[in-house]
This record gives structure tokens, sequence and C-alpha cells, in this order.
């Protein structure tokens, strides 16, 4: 089990890991909310009540709101007030890296050095090791309603094999919600519980099962392998342990070859090329045109900025091209319309 951590609410009620904790969760477009304003009016009395409240056992979270997203499909956001976003990233500061000490070098989401792109260069390394050995073929998996379906008393029990604070435990199950299946969608710890969740399904695969070319970004999954019969076998075994061990299901799986490119972080992938899924480029074109049409251009620039990582890490040239043909158009057609 290794190691087990006492004493942190100590290092989480610090002020000093208070104050970033506030600079962090400033951070984007938090700068600027009422919530936000309002705790600024008071900050170092609003800090030093959170370092009361959390050392004395008094805190609790305000209520949530909650939205609708639609893309990339349709997700209910919960968002609570950033005073609370305050507390998550003191207990996120102490807590996180714990955990990642422990954390498989094949998960990449919402880690530091990791994200989409590195997960879709480790893959295609991979394949192309693989290719010289003979076909290559991928199981794909995907968990269903994964965020949704997190079961908090075995997620509690995985929780405690490294912390054994109750104070913090109890700090952490107000964050996880009320249910007993399920986090909410939109807290900074709902994704740290996630990536230990995923952790629990990352063991079984890599010291049971002894898989070395695999890869998680929280609820989706790749195994590649030279054989397809046995991964067959792999998703047999997977899919017994989630239903038993996890309380998970994949919404979908399926075992191919690359005469059909590997769909895995937006992109399709083989061991030649890597192209931006057609979803995507359809979502990115209809966003450009929005902009364009509204002549929003601190918009286009902040969403172009955000998805010039996509289109340097694809060969992308035919995309690059709509997009300054685009741009061009419409910069033309404002000029005219203002003479």
């Amino acid at each position: 089990m290794g190691k087990r951590y006492k004493n942190l609410l100590e290092q989480i009620a610090d002020i000093d890991n208070i104050r970033l904790a506030y600079k962090k969760a400033v951070k984007g477009g938090n700068r600027f909310t009422v919530s936000h304003l309002k705790f600024k009016e008071h900050l170092e009395a609003n800090l030093y009540l959170i370092q009361k409240q959390l050392l004395d056992g008094s805190y609790e979270h305000g209520e949530y709101h909650t939205f609708k997203v639609y893309e990339p499909k349709e997700r209910i956001i919960a968002s609570l007030p950033f005073r609370d976003r305050v507390v998550q990233h003191a207990i996120n500061n102490i807590v996180e890296p714990i955990f990642e000490k422990g954390f498989y070098r094949t998960s990449y989401a919402c880690r530091t050095n990791k994200g989409t792109h590195e997960g879709v260069k480790a893959v295609q390394a991979a394949l192309r090791k693989l290719i010289k050995l003979g076909k290559v073929f991928y199981l794909k998996m995907d968990f269903s309603k994964y965020f949704h379906s997190i079961n908090i008393p075995i997620l509690f029990k995985e929780i405690g094999r490294k912390i054994s604070d109750s104070r913090v435990i109890k700090l952490l199950k107000g964050f996880a919600g009320d249910l007993k299946v399920g986090i909410p969608i939109g807290n900074l710890l709902s994704q740290l519980f996630a990536n230990i969740y995923g952790h629990i399904f990352d063991r079984f695969v890599k010291v049971k099962l002894r898989i070395k070319p695999y890869f998680r970004y929280m609820d989706d999954t790749v195994i590649l392998c030279n054989s397809a019969e046995e991964l067959k076998e792999v998703q047999r075994k997977l899919a017994l342990f989630s239903r038993l061990f996890m309380k998970m299901k994949f919404s979908k799986w399926y075992i191919n070859n690359l005469a059909k490119p590997l769909n895995f972080l937006g992109y399709r992938i083989t061991e030649s090329y890597k192209l931006i899924r057609k979803d995507s480029v359809t979502r990115a074109k209809r966003k450009i045109k929005k902009y364009l049409e509204k002549l929003d251009f601190e918009k286009l620039k902040m969403f172009l900025a955000s998805w010039s990582g996509h289109l340097r890490s694809a060969n992308s040239w035919n995309l690059v091209k709509f997009i300054n043909k685009e741009n061009e158009l419409w910069k033309i057609r404002t000029q005219l319309a203002y003479r």
C-alpha cells in the first residue's frame, strides 16, 4: 500500500498555501466574476477566514450553480462560488502531488506536462514501434458516463490508501457530493477524483495484465497489440474487472487495424500521420464563421490561439489554408463595409 499521509490539514490551511490557491483560482475568466470581485474587496480577511474555518472544522462549501454546455457533447456543469474554488486549490496543492507520485505515465488527463498533444505523440510513437513487428491492432474503449458513474465508497477506499487524516477525508467528501454514485462535473477536485478512480483501472492493466502499449485520457482508453485475438481476451478481462471492482461498464469498444485510423484525443492517428477529427474540424469552422459574421475578432483571436496547438500537432495544411482564406475575405468585407 505504501506510505499513508496524516496531519495534512495544517499544510492545506497554511496561509501561504491559501494565498497561492487564490492566485491560481483567479486565473482565466474568474478574474471578472462578481463572486471574485466581492471576495477581493476584503481579500486578506477572507483568506484568513478560510484558514480559520478549515482549522476549526466549520468550513462548508456554498451552493452549486448548474448550467449546460453543448460542445463537444451536452453536459451539465456544476460551478461553486469563488471562495470555494480557492479552498479546492488549497486542498489540491497538497493532496494532488501525493497521488501524482503513483500515477502511471500513460495517464494523460489533467496532469502537468501531459495533455492531449503528449498523449497523441506517445500513441503514434508506440504505433511506429509496433508496426515493425507486424500488423498493428488497437482496442478502443470508452467508459459509460464516467463522472456520473464513479462509486463514492470505492473512490474513498482508494483515497484511504494514501490519506489517513480524517479531517481532510471529510473535506474531500464534501466536494464529492451527497450521492453514493457520481461526482460533479466542473470542480477542480473532481478532476483529481476522476484520475484517482482511473488509477484503479490503470493498476490492473499495468500490474495484473502487464500491458505496455496502453494509454488513457480520463474515460477514453487505448491498447495496442499485434494480435486481434489477444485484444479480444484483454477486453473481456477489462470488462469483467470494471464491472466487479469499479462498478462501471464501457459505453462502446471496438478492435480495428490501422486501415481505419485510430480515433483518439480529437485526432485520427496512424503510424505515418495525424489528422484532426472531422467533427472537430466541422465545429471549428462553424465557430470561425460565427465570430467572423459577428465581427468578434477578439473571440476569434482567442479561439485560434487555443486551436494553434491542435493545428501544429496534426497534418492540417488544408485547414490552415481554409482559416487564412476566411480571415482575409472577412477583413476585405469589413473594410468595404466601413468605407
